[in-house]
Parts: C-alpha cells; structure tokens; sequence
C-alpha cells in the first residue's frame, strides 16, 4: 500500500520519513497508532524484499544492502526519540547506521545523554551507534563517509518541527 512503488532501500527510507512525519502519534495528536504500527510493519516488509539489492554508489563502488531488522528498528526509534526532544538549531544526521547530532546541542546535553549519545571530542558533535557495532576510529571526514555510507539529514529548527 504505502511503499508498492518502491524499488531500493534508498527511495524506503525517504518514504519511511516523509510517512512517519506525517502520521506519527507522537509528533501529530491527529494521527494514530495503529496507523504508525502499519506503516513501520510495511517498511520492514519492503526492507527484507530489498534485501540484497544493488547499487552504485556516489563513490562508483557497487554495495549491496543487507536487511537487518533489529538495527533498522533501533535506529528508527533513536530517531525518533531525538525528534521528540524538539532541539532547536540541532541537525540530527544519519551517516550509515550512526547518528550525528550537531548544532546548539549545549542546550540539550543530559537529554541527548539519557539517551545513550556520546560526545565525540575530536568531531565536536554527539553520535549514537547500537553499543554491539564495534569498529575502530575513522580518520575519514565527514564528507568521505556520507559518499562510503550514505546520509539523511533531520532538521530540528523550530520551523521543522512546526511543519513535520
């Protein structure tokens, strides 16, 4: 129903986000959740038929994209949990399975640690990983690893949050 016309993991994500703006109960008091739970089981449905797609990179490389439901529904819910908080001037980006949040975090600081976001000193920003991803420091910058992982930006200004 919401995701029959979609063809890589890339257009489920996108379409997840603009879906859960719009219907999740927790940002819209008009939405419910039965609606959310349809949406959330439908994009894992077309995640796991996505499983093993595909493509080409901006970096020229060929990936391929390997389905894990455990790992999608965490980083929905971290997501979705930091969305929550409503962070003004706060940009909440996903490189790969990490999730960067920069901007005035200052604000925000024992919010973003109750839920488990680290600093990273030498990036000056917070990020959030699922504690069971071990790997060892990147010396890549930002830009190298959106072109390896790819990247989605959520904006939290107070006018996205308004419009969502």
């Amino acid at each position: 129903m919401y995701f029959d016309n979609v063809h890589t993991p890339g257009e489920a994500k996108s379409l997840y986000r603009k879906l859960a703006k719009m219907h999740h109960p927790d940002l819209h008091g008009h939405s419910t959740t039965a609606t959310m739970q349809a949406i959330n089981a439908e994009y894992h449905a077309t995640l796991e038929r996505l499983d093993g797609h595909t493509s080409t990179g901006s970096d020229g490389k060929e990936h391929t994209y390997h389905y894990k439901a455990d790992v999608e529904q965490a980083i929905i819910d971290k997501i979705t949990d930091l969305l929550k908080l409503q962070m003004s001037n706060v940009n909440i980006e996903l490189i790969g399975t990490w999730i960067w949040i920069s901007g005035d975090t200052k604000p925000h600081k024992e919010s973003l640690k109750e839920l488990d976001c680290i600093w990273h000193n030498k990036r000056r920003r917070w990020y959030w990983r699922q504690s069971s991803y071990k790997r060892k420091y990147s010396n890549a910058n930002f830009d190298t690893l959106r072109q390896m992982y790819g990247s989605r930006t959520f904006e939290t200004s107070e006018e996205s949050i308004a419009t969502a």
